[in-house]
């Protein structure tokens, strides 16, 4: 009996040990798939966005856009994925879509803007042509040294006015690491402003 008693204890032992491996396999699965599809830090977002790779993208999403230069509401660039872009639609200008190239394509979705005061979006927008893949290389080459964040890597570049009546917009960076995160910001020119 005594035998029987340990065998069926040590059996649940293992059992739960098992099912417990499993459970953090399986939750360390879900904690990367999220942290991916969040746009998590990755070390490979300077590479992947050089100068070439962003003209690529800016080509892409103008031809899309139909409109040089374009009105932007605001750039985007997620990590490896995608560069994005909110336009103001040329041919609708009460309208706004988002383009997304991910690589190989653009992808076009409608945004929702309608809570908006009257004039907001059109003062909020500015000139695609400001927004220059060269100083975006850069941007992103010097943003971890500026950010003093130690380990870090960039997760996200937006450029966008903060607030609509803003002369021009400002590039913002994000640098995080597991202990720190700060945003760095510079002029449209690249040209270093501050971090908060």
């Amino acid at each position: 009996m005594v035998t029987r008693v340990i065998a069926l204890g040590v059996a649940l032992g293992l059992t739960v040990a098992g099912c417990s491996d499993i459970r953090r396999q399986a939750t360390d699965a879900l904690d990367s798939v999220a942290s991916q599809a969040a746009g998590a830090p990755s070390k490979d977002t300077v590479e992947r966005w050089n100068t070439d790779e962003l003209t690529k993208a800016l080509t892409a999403i103008n031809d899309k856009i139909g409109a040089s230069p374009a009105d932007y509401l605001m750039f985007t660039i997620s990590g490896y994925t995608s560069v994005a872009v909110q336009a103001i639609d040329p041919k609708k200008r009460e309208n706004v879509d988002e383009y997304r190239y991910d690589g190989s394509s653009v992808k076009v979705r409608p945004v929702d803007v309608s809570r908006n005061e009257p004039g907001v979006v059109d003062e909020s927008s500015f000139k695609s042509d400001i927004v220059t893949p060269a100083v975006l290389t850069s941007v992103l080459s010097s943003a971890v040294k500026d950010s003093g964040v130690q380990d870090g890597t960039v997760s996200v570049l937006t450029i966008e006015k903060f607030f609509a009546n803003e002369p021009e917009p400002k590039i913002q960076v994000v640098v995080g690491s597991p202990r720190a995160s700060k945003n760095v910001r510079y002029t449209p020119a690249g040209v270093f402003i501050e971090t908060v």
